[in-house]
């Protein structure tokens, strides 16, 4: 099914699931990985509602450490989560197919 699975990994870098937590519903799964190209830590949250991927919120920035890293996803994750839980949804608001 199209929208459930998780985006294809890079071969070029060691990435690992460091968290995984359920917040209002949604499950998060919250990966970082030291990117040896960039030279900088990278991580990305995968969102799940009801069991469908939905949403990748990436770091945008240069982290000094894994946890810095990890917390602003976590922080990013429940924000966006928040958010989408608070507005009304209707058939041309809800998620397109990824």
């Amino acid at each position: 099914m199209a929208g459930s699975q998780p985006p294809v990994e890079r071969a070029d870098v060691d990435i690992s699931l460091v968290e995984r937590f359920h917040y209002q519903g949604w499950r998060v799964l919250v990966y970082v990985w030291w990117d040896r190209p960039e030279q900088r830590f990278s991580g990305r949250a995968e969102l799940y509602r009801q069991g469908v991927f939905r949403c990748r919120i990436a770091l945008g920035k240069e982290f000094d450490s894994a946890e810095d890293g990890v917390a602003s996803l976590r922080s990013r994750a429940r924000a966006f989560i928040t958010d989408w839980e608070r507005r009304l949804h209707d058939a041309d608001s809800e998620f397109s197919e990824l």
